[in-house]
């Protein structure tokens, strides 16, 4: 992703607290389980995790998460929110180059839009998902207008279709 930008060290103090992303998380969350994917047992990838509210919901079950976010304010709360929760089995990395290979679910929430080059990232993603894994991706919509910000749903087609990824869905 590029650089952290003042926003988001601003927005991490109160993310947490914020309806609107409290409410994003809940949805993306809900509509990963409409999906029927198993995340008990699971070695979970997050990637822009940021403070970890689509994290904390994964950590109950998952045998293990690895949770990416170039935002040194949102690692900050929440590597203090792994701390105070006890969730000795996730983890925050700063870098995707850190953060393994082999997981059953890679999740991306509502950053795919943010990273310079997305088809390079998609395809990174999912080249570190185990045989078998889900790759499950909530972001921006790109509209019709060229200066909306978001990605259209032929630029994810094509990212994850050429990422190697099979049974690709968007909705």
């Amino acid at each position: 992703m590029s650089d952290e930008s003042d926003e988001w060290a601003e927005s991490a103090a109160g993310w947490d607290d914020a309806p609107y992303a409290r409410a994003y998380a809940a949805a993306a969350f809900a509509s990963l389980l409409d999906t029927g994917v198993e995340l008990a047992g699971t070695r979970v990838l997050a990637f822009g995790a940021g403070t970890g509210l689509l994290t904390a919901r994964f950590a109950p079950t998952a045998e293990s998460i690895v949770a990416v976010d170039t935002s040194a304010a949102m690692t900050e709360r929440l590597d203090r929110k792994l701390a105070e929760q006890g969730w000795e089995h996730v983890t925050s990395v700063a870098a995707l180059d850190r953060a393994g290979r082999g997981f059953d679910l890679v999740v991306a929430s509502s950053v795919c839009a943010f990273v310079d080059d997305y088809p390079s990232t998609a395809a990174d993603l999912a080249g570190r998902l185990a045989p078998g894994g889900w790759f499950v991706q909530w972001d921006w919509e790109r509209g019709d207008d060229a200066d909306d910000h978001g990605l259209s749903r032929t630029q994810i087609v094509d990212a994850l279709e050429g990422a190697g990824l099979v049974d690709v869905s968007v909705r």
